[in-house]
């Protein structure tokens, strides 16, 4: 007797959304996920959203909040808590882990910490002058926060990657906040009422809060509740919102020197609100977004021209940033442009077998229900879905939105908003060479900042 011999297949990634509790206040929101664990640990994220000021000056300012913030809520709650302040031209991201047991005084003394930043006595007017704020933003502390960054910049600052980085943001958002990065050349400037006027700056209602531990969630709720500061009273800022289309064209930054040739492509295209962002998200994901991507099979595994290709969408606000980044050898960047833009070409067209779209499917799924497996990593799950604008709600339905897509609109999602836009960026290579796009004089050295004044 024989039997028919079958080939083994790989289970398909499924993904359920934690069940979450969610409460509204005068201070935002907060959200509480009750997970048991192998501890007693838990997470928690303060979403303090930005509106841009001065948008040259808007990444730099951003920057030395986030460094001034990490000083004051270690100082805070650093005997409790492990706290960091993460910096995002859209937002500054509070994390901090503590036992569950500490969780409301770690919460507590975090929202002290941050409540003189939003008093109307601390914060004055952008334009009033006077004395500086006091306590989060105080002189000395703003002093040293400068000083913190101004090493950082000056060690970064000419690197190829920090160029290019830059040279990428300028080309896809222009003269807005978002085309800028942090310079030590700003840092005088940064005063403790800018500070202040920046972190001020959003409406209340975009502030968000998502605490992950051992519930139940209601007893989590009541832990987090001093963890959003009080309401400012300052009026917000007017958002400006990025332009549609990339503003300009794509360059080559001559750095001589530079071992490879950095490509930095890419667009602004709609964020997670967007109902097309499932099916860009997939087509990102076949493109470049991992090892199987088509990026890979042709740049690293045929032709050998780069190591570890990529591209990703980076949630900004209410939108996205595309980005296509390869290191390439230097001889053979004409030839990574032209393949670069055929497999974008094919992907548009809908040049792929049904296997290849249902393996980024997979891929997907899984990779959400790989970062929801840790309380680190479902706080920040959370929180990247509420600073998108979204509700919790929203993940609920995440593997069916996957699911659902079909090859055509996939296609449609990078004719729409890969193709036909086209790709802008630069390039910084160490000589001109054919093939490769005008070239563009590398911008000047930065001049050694000032002596930094009182705030």
């Amino acid at each position: 007797m024989t039997t028919a011999s079958t080939t083994p297949t790989t289970p398909a990634p499924h993904f359920t959304a934690p069940a979450h509790r969610q409460l509204e206040l005068d201070r935002g929101t907060l959200v509480a996920v009750d997970r048991a664990g192998t501890g007693d640990l838990a997470e928690a994220r303060l979403l303090l959203p930005l509106v841009p000021g001065p948008a040259a000056a808007h990444a730099t300012e951003v920057d030395v909040a986030a460094e001034a913030l990490r000083e004051a809520l270690e100082e805070a709650a650093g005997a409790l808590a492990v706290v960091r302040a993460e910096a995002r031209p859209d937002r500054i991201v509070v994390s901090a882990r503590s036992f569950t047991g500490d969780l409301a005084e770690v919460c507590a003394r975090i929202g002290a910490a941050l409540a003189p930043a939003d008093s109307a006595e601390s914060v004055g007017s952008e334009e009033s002058e006077g004395p500086a704020p006091g306590g989060l933003f105080g002189a000395e502390r703003v002093d040293r926060a400068r000083s913190a960054v101004a090493a950082r910049l000056s060690a970064a600052e000419r690197h190829p990657t920090v160029v290019a980085r830059a040279g990428f943001l300028s080309a896809v958002y222009g003269t807005h906040a978002y085309g800028h990065t942090a310079t030590a050349a700003r840092l005088p400037g940064v005063t403790g009422r800018a500070l202040a006027a920046l972190l001020a700056g959003a409406p209340v209602p975009a502030r968000r809060a998502v605490v992950v531990g051992r519930g139940p969630a209601g007893e989590l709720l009541d832990a987090a509740r001093p963890l959003l500061p009080a309401p400012p009273r300052l009026a917000p800022r007017p958002a400006a919102a990025p332009q549609d289309r990339p503003a300009g064209g794509t360059a080559t930054l001559v750095s001589p020197g530079v071992p490879q040739t950095l490509i930095r492509l890419g667009g602004h295209v709609p964020g997670r609100v967007h109902p097309d962002y499932p099916a860009l998200q997939v087509a990102v994901l076949m493109l470049g977004g991992y090892f199987g991507s088509r990026l890979t099979a042709v740049l690293r595994e045929r032709e050998g021209l780069s190591y570890a290709p990529r591209a990703v969408l980076d949630p900004l606000g209410g939108s996205a940033a595309f980005t296509l980044e390869a290191d390439v050898r230097s001889d053979g960047a004409a030839r990574a442009l032209v393949l670069i833009d055929e497999e974008l070409e094919r992907l548009a067209a809908g040049a792929f077998a049904p296997a290849e779209l249902l393996g980024a499917q997979n891929f997907t799924v899984g990779s959400m229900a790989m970062a929801c497996s840790s309380r680190s990593g479902l706080a920040s799950v959370f929180a990247g879905t509420l600073v998108s604008g979204l509700s919790p709600q929203w993940l609920g339905g995440y593997e069916e939105r996957v699911r659902a897509l079909s090859a055509a609109d996939v296609a449609r999602a990078a004719r729409t908003y890969l193709l036909e836009p086209g790709l802008t960026g630069v390039l910084v290579a160490p000589a001109p060479a054919e093939g490769l796009p005008p070239v563009r004089p590398l911008p000047g050295p930065t001049p050694a900042p000032a002596p930094l004044p009182l705030s």
